[in-house]
């Protein structure tokens, strides 16, 4: 396959196995949306799967905040990382959200959080998250 080729067919192949929407700490969820530079990027990246160079020019942050924060937010389970193929030789990080909606819940027990994809899970609602 050319390089055109590759191009033409861009692929990404998931890399985080996150999937499964499990959060033992919705803290961290919590922490990563409550800066701004982290909500745009994670906006972002719900458009379209970004690499880190593409969100920092949508965003216009630099570089090395992007990657900070796309950090905090794949480790938040905000976001999945995946490769995406499009040379022979180079293959990008790309990041893109993994819900359609988030939701907090805020108890006497604490935090909760549950997602809702619509494309993964037929819009099946549930507490995904714990209690803090």
């Amino acid at each position: 396959m050319n390089t055109s080729s590759a191009s033409a067919v861009e692929q990404s192949l998931t890399r985080n196995s996150r999937r499964s929407h499990v959060l033992s700490d919705p803290s961290s969820a919590l922490s990563a949306l409550s800066d701004g530079d982290s909500r745009r990027i994670l906006a972002a990246c719900d458009e379209a799967p970004r690499t880190a160079q593409e969100c920092a020019e949508l965003c216009d942050v630099p570089l090395s905040t992007v990657y900070r924060k796309l950090d905090l937010l794949t480790e938040a389970s905000l976001l999945d990382e995946r490769l995406r193929v499009q040379t022979a030789t180079h293959h990008p990080r790309e990041f893109a959200t993994n819900f359609d909606t988030l939701s907090f819940s805020f108890d006497d027990a604490g935090v909760s959080l549950a997602f809702r994809q619509i494309a993964t899970d037929g819009g099946e609602d549930g507490a995904e998250g714990r209690s803090r």
